[in-house]
């Protein structure tokens, strides 16, 4: 949902927006299943339900200036809709043994963010950007990154002896970006 709920060109605050934005869903098959009372001959029901949240507001100072303040949280309990990190090249197909995606392997984040954007025109527009993530697993490259030394080795997402990612559960960053339409 998008809702621009204030608009004066005359006041120091120009326009105001919110948005917000409610997933809900679950997964189903490859031993998952919505519901844990769900039993079969071969297994019993997961209960892998996904449940996500996010809310932002944007304020305007005229045409050139605006604000955005938000975040959000994700609830994922088979890690479904997780992007699986790049360790060691990793993808979605090839997986790895540092970051595993079974139903029931939880995944719970949250994120904050407030931007601030510069628009001299509609084709140009310079923004600082300050981020905070958490997950309840690690998740984040850390400092010492997810790449082995040397480079990636081996098939995709393998493990490499004597060599772990630097897995962090935080990520704070601040980011200045440039977007030039043409």
């Amino acid at each position: 949902m998008q809702v621009k709920w204030y608009e004066n060109k005359d006041s120091w605050i120009s326009r105001v927006a919110t948005t917000l934005t409610v997933d809900f869903g679950c997964e189903y098959g490859g031993g998952a299943t919505c519901n844990t009372d769900t039993t079969t001959a071969t297994h019993t029901g997961t209960g892998v339900l996904f449940a996500g949240v996010m809310a932002y507001v944007r304020a305007w100072h005229g045409e050139k200036y605006a604000m955005t303040f938000g975040g959000g949280a994700i609830d994922n309990p088979s890690r479904y809709l997780v992007l699986l990190p790049p360790i060691n090249g990793a993808t979605a197909l090839s997986g790895t043994p540092y970051f595993t995606e079974n139903p029931g392997d939880p995944f719970k984040a949250i994120d904050t963010q407030l931007t601030f954007d510069y628009m001299p025109s509609q084709f140009f527009t310079l923004r600082a950007e300050l981020v905070y993530r958490h997950a309840n697993v690690p998740y984040f490259a850390g400092a010492g990154g997810v790449t082995p030394p040397g480079g990636n080795q081996g098939a995709a997402g393998s493990q490499v002896a004597s060599w772990a990612p630097d897995l962090v559960k935080d990520e704070p960053r601040m980011t200045l970006a440039l977007l030039v339409k043409m």
